[in-house]
């Protein structure tokens, strides 16, 4: 095996990684230095202040239209327009009606002489309860007394009265006014019958 011989006055060093790291470190020096140019630049430019003061003046212009907003004396609804409102109302409650609760207590009184035409909820008129018209024929003029009886003897009914009677072809037609209670009806519920939902 050959010996190597080193012939330089001073060893071999490796000069580039000191290079190398120095300029790394300028490198970031120089990039932290223009990030922080750019964080004063907008802190002297006042974007911050500016957003801040924005947003307190629209604080303060809601507060005012707020305050303008309460002092503004109630709005009067014209009569065409709260015909309209009470239209709107009315489908809306029929859409949430109880139709299912009613008809299966309509089905328990309903006897075999009497056929019902038109179920339809009329306007609230202060009673508690849901005012229901029904229409419909019957076999004859007593059938539809016994109806009106039999829902004033069930529990979920109540104030069923006899509008109109007419003799036709079919029977006996009649109009008839009646309060239904839901909550009467969910009440007198036997335990072990499930609860209809509306």
């Amino acid at each position: 095996m050959a010996l190597s011989t080193n012939l330089a006055l001073r060893p071999f060093r490796n000069e580039r990684l000191p290079w190398l790291l120095t300029g790394l470190f300028f490198a970031a020096a120089i990039g932290a230095t223009v990030l922080h140019g750019r964080l004063v630049s907008r802190l002297l430019s006042g974007d911050e202040a500016n957003t801040v003061r924005m947003v307190r003046e629209n604080e303060a212009r809601i507060t005012e239209l707020e305050d303008h907003i309460s002092k503004e004396p109630p709005l009067r609804i014209e009569s065409a327009e709260a015909a309209r409102l009470r239209a709107f109302k009315e489908l809306v409650d029929r859409r949430v009606f109880p139709w299912r609760r009613l008809l299966s207590e309509l089905e328990e009184v309903l006897g075999d002489d009497v056929r019902l035409i038109r179920i339809s909820p009329a306007a609230d008129r202060g009673v508690r309860g849901m005012l229901v018209v029904l229409s419909g024929v019957a076999r004859t003029k007593d059938a539809a007394f016994s109806l009106a009886e039999s829902l004033d003897a069930a529990a979920a009914f109540s104030s069923a009265s006899l509008k109109s009677l007419a003799e036709t072809e079919e029977g006996i037609e009649f109009n008839m006014d009646v309060v239904f209670d839901p909550a009467t009806a969910i009440a007198e519920m036997a335990p072990g019958k499930p609860e209809e939902t509306p």
